[in-house]
């Protein structure tokens, strides 16, 4: 059956899962457990043939979703993962994983894969599974402690799950254009000490499948498109110059320099406001809007994804049918994210730019409150001027998405110098490994030197390829950081080789047989924010630096490149 099925064209759904309780409550002195719920009716929801289950959306609506589990849980809507609770440490016990999407009404298709470690004494080990769904943020359960037992589920509407008998009709209908709609949820306001962030929601493409009867073929047909961004604002890091205003003259003539010099600083000082903040990372969610709709538009990716079919003789069951159409689908969707990314990280975000010019004029609400404050006090020394906002519109404003030309397209035409290559794999099993950037340039450039986990998905992007075609995404972290202090750089001198070590995580897909990994994967390429290359993981582990037998190279055109100079071996190097 279909991954999503209209409101009007479900024939016979039924409430399988009525939401009143957690699908495994909390329980002691059971093995190690893995499940698939998959609506049948003997215990645990595991018996082969069991009925497909859906979720049933009311209204066209952004909905929110969270999994708890004991040790890992995922879900999957339309056949796309949404939300995965990590089990590793420290999340090896009851903890919340969430997630958002926008969907309209109708049926999903659902799938729900629960996972429990073993523990020593059984006695003791404990297992819990839940999944909320409601279209307002998901609340958190208690969390506090160390055992399950003592834990409790989020207060939030358990997920209800329905079988359907079948769909009221399959055949082709004429093809519908489909916008992209844009995810917004409410900014995240904590009090904390980091970097502001506006995060990209990963796109979503859900496609349907309709029978050629004349033809003998599956037809896709996308049915919708969603993607957004999610803001996270710390305010740990300055005094808030509304909530907590200026009381000595001293203090009001700190408070309205350093307020005035955000714009041409480049960076939050140590007074300012968290509608600064949040104006800067709006300006940071208008660009990634803007992107979204242009490239989904531009990259033709509806017309490309609907021109693909499958043989009903090859394919007669709708499922088979859909599971290889997907893999068109995600190949489309981690372009689509590729050419957003790109282009967003073309937009500057630097001092007097217009992220930090959006932030200086919602800034100056404040500095004119401390001015109009010290003139009512008379504190003569405080300065009574504030700063001029530079430009702010358009957030997009190099082409293409603002599809004319700009004085500022020179900086869009003129790529970072830089070439990048695999240094070291020796520690790849560990999550661990080098890379080796070499300036090709005849000026210096300057490379961030504090790449670690918590910034690594913000300046690369991730992507699995196989050679059948098949594509995922392994972070999803494309986005917007704001941080609160001047950074690390390290200065590349024309021609001179210089390696940055950075952690990329352990990478965990879904697969058929549950397992994690690189195993499962015969070839896999991964796409970074410089280039493209392709690990080969076949009889041993990659062990040399810039080894060709484990470290080769994939491009469009297989353009052959020079050795790696940086590390010595006889690897490869490109630009």
């Amino acid at each position: 059956m279909n991954d999503y099925i209209p409101l009007n064209k479900a024939v016979g759904p039924k409430v399988i899962c009525d939401g009143y309780q957690a699908l495994i409550p909390q329980k002691l002195g059971v093995e190690a457990l893995t499940f698939n719920f998959d609506g049948s009716e003997c215990e645990h929801a595991t018996c082969s043939g069991a009925p497909e289950m859906f979720i049933k959306v009311e209204e066209d609506a952004l909905h929110y979703f969270g999994v708890e589990a004991d040790d890992t849980g995922i879900l999957f809507i339309a056949g796309e993962e949404i939300c995965e609770k990590n089990g590793e440490k420290p999340n090896g016990k009851l903890n919340i994983e969430k997630a958002e999407r926008y969907l309209k009404a109708g049926y999903y298709k659902v799938a729900l894969k629960y996972s429990n470690n073993a523990y020593d004494p059984s006695s003791n080990n404990a297992i819990a599974f839940n999944v909320t769904m409601d279209k307002e943020p998901i609340l958190d359960g208690k969390y506090e402690g160390d055992s399950t037992m003592n834990r409790e589920f989020s207060p939030s509407p358990k997920i209800k799950l329905w079988t359907i008998e079948k769909e009221s009709t399959i055949t082709c209908e004429e093809s519908k254009k489909v916008e992209v709609t844009l995810e917004e949820p409410e900014p995240v306001i904590q009090r904390g000490i980091g970097a502001c962030k506006t995060k990209a929601i990963m796109p979503q493409i859900i496609i349907t499948a309709c029978k050629d009867e004349v033809l003998d073929r599956w037809n896709a047909r996308v049915q919708q498109v969603s993607a957004g961004s999610t803001i996270l604002i710390l305010t740990g890091t300055y005094t808030d110059a509304i909530e907590n205003p200026p009381v000595t003259e001293v203090e009001a003539v700190e408070a309205v320099d350093e307020m005035n010099g955000y714009q041409a600083r480049g960076r939050v000082g140590r007074w300012h406001t968290m509608q600064a903040s949040l104006a800067h990372e709006k300006h940071h969610r208008r660009e990634l809007n803007d992107a979204f709709k242009f490239y989904w538009d531009n990259l033709r990716i509806q017309d490309s994804i609907e021109l693909q079919h499958v043989s009903c003789e090859k394919f007669p069951k709708m499922d088979d049918a859909l599971n290889e159409m997907r893999k068109f689908v995600r190949s489309w969707t981690a372009t689509y994210m590729t050419a957003v990314k790109k282009y967003v990280e073309l937009l500057p975000d630097k001092e007097n730019t217009r992220p930090y010019c959006a932030g200086q004029k919602v800034l100056n609400e404040a500095t004119l409150q401390i001015i109009n404050q010290a003139k009512a006090n008379g504190w003569s020394k405080v300065p009574d001027q504030v700063t001029e906002p530079g430009t702010i519109e358009p957030p997009c404003f190099l082409p293409p998405v603002n599809k004319e030309k700009s004085r500022s397209m020179a900086v869009a035409e003129q790529p970072t110098p830089l070439t990048l290559s695999i240094a070291d794999t020796s520690k790849f099993r560990e999550g661990r490994i080098m890379v080796c950037f070499r300036n090709e340039g005849n000026q210096p450039v300057r490379i961030l030197d504090e790449i670690n986990d918590g910034t690594a998905d913000y300046f690369f992007l991730t992507v699995l390829r196989t050679e059948q075609g098949d594509a995922r995404i392994l972070n999803a972290e494309l986005g917007k950081m704001t941080f609160q202090r001047p950074l690390n750089y390290r200065e590349l001198a024309p021609a001179r080789n210089t390696t940055s070590r950075f952690r990329y995580a352990w990478i965990k897909l879904s697969s058929k047989t549950g397992n994690n990994v690189l195993v499962n994967w015969k070839r896999a390429t991964i796409i970074s924010k410089v280039r493209i290359v392709s690990w080969g993981f076949f009889r041993r582990r990659p062990n040399s630096r810039c080894d060709e037998k484990n470290l080769s190279i994939f491009w469009n055109c297989i353009e052959p490149v020079p050795p790696c100079y940086c590390m010595g071996g006889h690897g490869r190097q490109w630009g």
